[in-house]
């Protein structure tokens, strides 16, 4: 990364996703009983996109912190080719990543997205080695990481990450499909 990526990146205002997650926990069930359309309740609109995105980079980060047993923070700083910069620490350095968020929408508002579809959409990045891609598959059913095809893409790392559970308390983080695809389970943040 270049020195003015990396001072920028530092500017940003970093979140805990826990925090996060808690907070929108709270406003989810308040909107749950309200009677207001499936897009707005799904964050499907364009003026909620960025709380929908938001609130999956939190996703991704918790899954990885629990995965790695620290907190992995995020900050928004979109940029042209990643959605939010996830930030840790390592010894006594302050390590940084830009990550691009996809999605594999449900199927109710798309029939045709697919996680295959979507990886091959990751072959525009031909030299992007320090970006992470985390994908959210946003899908009922099973999973089948090896089915998982990603050769020809140029990015650092390849995630997914997906719902386990009806009441979206377990998660899955797969990854990183690039190395050695391994899962490991994580839980949303609890009140």
């Amino acid at each position: 990364m270049d020195r003015a990526w990396l001072n920028a990146a530092n500017n940003l205002e970093f979140k805990d996703p826990a925090d996060y997650l808690r907070g929108m926990r709270q406003v989810e069930r308040i909107v749950a009983g309200l009677d207001l359309p499936a897009k707005v309740k799904a964050l499907r609109t364009n003026e909620l996109k960025e709380s929908r995105e938001l609130r999956e980079a939190a996703l991704f980060c918790h899954g990885m912190g629990q995965r790695i047993g620290q907190t992995v923070y995020f900050a928004k700083g979109e940029s042209h080719d990643y959605d939010f910069v996830a930030a840790w620490v390592v010894g006594e350095r302050r390590c940084l990543a830009p990550v691009q968020l996809k999605e594999v929408v449900p199927e109710e508002w798309s029939s045709n997205a697919s996680l295959d579809a979507t990886i091959l959409s990751l072959r525009k990045y031909v030299d992007s080695t320090e970006l992470t891609v985390a994908i959210h598959v946003n899908r009922t059913g099973t999973f089948d990481p090896g089915s998982v095809r990603c050769k020809g893409i140029g990015v650092a790392a390849l995630w997914t990450f997906h719902c386990c559970s009806a009441d979206q308390s377990e998660w899955r983080l797969w990854g990183n499909f690039l190395e050695e695809a391994t899962p490991s389970r994580f839980y949303y943040p609890q009140d």
